[in-house]
């Protein structure tokens, strides 16, 4: 139940812009998401509120330090990802969105920053490779109109995922070889109430595997006391227990902790500089990268309209 964080594809841009294709089944496939035909049907399409136009009397839905995101941006891109049964989950899914339109365009600001240009080689060079991996044009032009593009869009949407990938190297190449870890444990209950009899027992002097063992509902941990081992920061799933442990000295106790699980009481063990293994490194790459763009958010200005 209680895991480590999978890693991901990028969810920026990637969710939306099919940035790579792989041939599988009777079609081409995006390794990096699944992008599917959405009906926006008046069924499925909830009302929006108002929003405003532009100087050329044109719908937007955000502003980014400036720069416009149009409601047929929002559209497009909500057309090219996977289909919800629920208004409100049409609603979040869209929301979802924006927010990463917002992230790409923090990025295609970053980099012109930098001065980082893609090519039109470099576009067309990726085209050609992802065009070659749908090994038959008559696939290439099924797996285009399935997903609402033609050449020209699609050509349109790699530029950004060429600067996204620069951009990612570079905010990750010098991850050192040692990171911070914390090895710590807890004891996850439904309640606020049962988290602090938890905690009183524990002050009392009753131990804490023996607790977890006998309380805790989180199966993959219970059996070892609630042990969650080491972990760098951010990579624990609930990232509301990793705040809490990384802020913790050794054998201190903290609690309640809320997250989506339950609540939590933890106790961190032992805090050190570890060597992180080779399967771990692309997760503390995303979640530097991830943080890298948290920053940039909080630079800008940037207004939402939806």
């Amino acid at each position: 139940m209680f895991e480590l964080k999978r890693v991901f594809p990028l969810m920026l841009l990637l969710l939306l812009l099919a940035a790579a294709c792989s041939v599988g089944g009777s079609g081409v496939s995006s390794p990096t998401a699944e992008t599917v035909n959405v009906e926006l049907s008046a069924q499925s399409n909830p009302p929006l509120p108002t929003i405003p136009v532009n100087a050329q009397g044109v719908p937007i839905v955000a502003r980014v330090n400036g720069v416009e995101i149009t409601q047929a941006e929002l559209d497009k891109a909500l057309a090219r990802s996977q289909q919800e049964d629920t208004a409100a989950d049409l609603d979040a899914l869209r929301s979802s969105i924006l927010g990463t339109l917002i992230e790409q365009e923090l990025i295609v600001q970053e980099a012109s920053k930098e001065q980082i240009v893609v090519t039109d080689e470099q576009v067309e060079a990726e085209f050609q490779s992802l065009k070659a991996q749908a090994g038959s044009d008559a696939v290439w032009q099924q797996w285009l109109a399935q997903n609402q593009y033609t050449e020209a869009e699609f050509r349109a949407t790699l530029r950004p995922s060429i600067l996204t990938g620069i951009l990612r190297d570079r905010v990750t190449q010098n991850i050192p070889e040692n990171v911070m870890q914390v090895r710590a444990r807890h004891i996850l209950v439904e309640t606020e109430a049962q988290a602090n009899e938890i905690l009183v027992r524990l002050q009392n002097g009753e131990d804490f595997a023996v607790l977890a063992a006998s309380f805790s509902k989180d199966n993959s941990t219970r059996d070892r006391g609630g042990d969650l081992g080491w972990f760098a920061d951010g990579e624990l799933f609930e990232t509301a227990v990793s705040q809490v442990a990384f802020s913790l000295e050794p054998l201190q106790i903290a609690g309640p902790v809320a997250s989506g699980l339950g609540y939590h009481v933890i106790q961190t063990l032992e805090r050190a500089e570890l060597p992180l293994p080779p399967e771990r490194r692309p997760m503390l790459a995303q979640i530097t990268f991830e943080k890298w763009l948290q920053g940039l958010a909080y630079n800008a200005i940037i207004e939402r309209y939806l």
